[in-house]
């Protein structure tokens, strides 16, 4: 261990990654005072500095006279998200249905309402079969107008801006959120062949490049086409280690 690194900070990572581990539920006791200084050997004042900022930053909670809890997990570990398919991948088709520079942006979009975009409806299905219906608006910069003339003969937004703005989206910053929700409207549930009460899948997606929205794209997908895959990587960061 590098004795570059404060004592202090080695001990607070040494406990995210306890708490990031299964090692820790909801709600049991953490480490009492006493604890870490015999578990590391270190003064009270470390001690006090390391729980605070555990407290500080949401991993647990203090309570006077009582002692310390774990309240949440997970807190900067590095999780990878894939998507699971209960379907031939190769079997899909996508459907430009909409493609315009008028539509304004959504108010959660993160554009400014001045900002040129292009404005995208969408439909995902499976041997003729739907099962997603998306809006998006990208920035206008990203694709010519020319590109965009013949909407039905467009296969991948991604690879054309890849080829006209030398620009590969998927390789961005993005924040991505999910919802269970009921169909938002009779249109969306028409094209999806549900009724207007069908419970779906909503996915707001937002790509950005230093700070700023490249893309905003709403979804709307059925339940049983959707699955994730959730899996964390954790250093651990053993005592002995600790010098």
């Amino acid at each position: 261990m590098s004795r570059k690194e404060p004592i202090y900070q080695t001990i607070l990572n040494a406990l995210i990654t306890e708490l990031n581990s299964s090692h820790f539920k909801k709600n049991d006791p953490f480490y009492s005072e006493s604890d870490l200084r015999q578990k590391y050997q270190v003064s009270s004042t470390t001690v006090v500095r390391v729980l605070n900022t555990l407290a500080d930053q949401g991993f647990i909670h203090r309570i006077q006279g009582k002692g310390s809890f774990v309240s949440k997990f997970n807190r900067g570990t590095a999780v990878k998200i894939t998507d699971t398919h209960t379907y031939d991948v190769d079997a899909e088709e996508v459907a430009i249905l909409v493609v315009n520079d008028q539509t304004p942006v959504s108010a959660v979009s993160q554009f400014d309402p001045a900002t040129p975009t292009w404005y995208f409806e969408r439909l995902r299905e499976i041997k003729g079969v739907p099962f997603e219906f998306s809006q998006s608006w990208y920035l206008k910069d990203l694709l010519s107008a020319a590109s965009v003339q013949h909407p039905r003969q467009l296969h991948s937004l991604y690879a054309l801006i890849r080829q006209q703005a030398h620009l590969d989206l998927a390789r961005q910053p993005f924040e991505q959120n999910y919802a269970v929700t009921m169909v938002p409207n009779q249109r969306v549930a028409d094209y999806l062949h549900v009724s207007a009460t069908t419970m779906v899948v909503k996915v707001e997606r937002w790509v950005l490049q230093a700070g700023a929205p490249l893309e905003y794209t709403l979804s709307y997908l059925l339940p049983n086409y959707f699955g994730l895959h959730l899996t964390s990587e954790s250093q651990p960061v053993m005592a002995s280690d600790i010098r």
